[in-house]
């Protein structure tokens, strides 16, 4: 019992955006070890002219799940242990996990969906691939 309670979790959580290459989404920390039962804070913080949205999903090995769409200031979405919040004046999103299971373990995608036409925006080349193990 004392070594499940004890248990590592590995979370991590990549990028995507579809934005155009002046724009940028950024995650931190780079990197995390937690134990289970802690609580997890994810942080997204992005500079997208023409924002539309931020969406979190979490993969643990096929597709990607949708887990929450966020497009106003200050509304917090739940589900279950996860929670996520939007701040549209500072750019950033983060996304708590509380009570970490090792279920938990996944990846979890931040991604900003950008109001654009074919002309203004493209898939950004730059985009890295970040991953955050909790």
């Amino acid at each position: 019992m004392m070594e499940c309670s004890q248990a590592l979790l590995a979370i991590f959580w990549l990028l995507l955006s579809w934005v155009s290459s002046e724009d940028k989404v950024m995650q931190n920390p780079l990197s995390l070890v937690v134990h289970e039962g802690d609580t997890v804070t994810l942080n997204c913080s992005y500079e997208v002219v023409n924002f539309r949205s931020l969406l979190w999903y979490k993969q643990e090995k096929k597709a990607p799940i949708f887990l929450f769409t966020l497009t106003s200031s200050g509304i917090e979405k739940k589900s279950g242990r996860l929670s996520s919040i939007l701040d549209k004046k500072d750019l950033f999103s983060i996304l708590n996990i509380t009570a970490t299971q090792t279920r938990d373990s996944a990846v979890y995608l931040c991604a900003v969906e950008a109001q654009c036409s074919l002309v203004t925006c493209s898939l950004n080349s730059n985009s890295t691939a970040e991953a955050l193990q909790l």
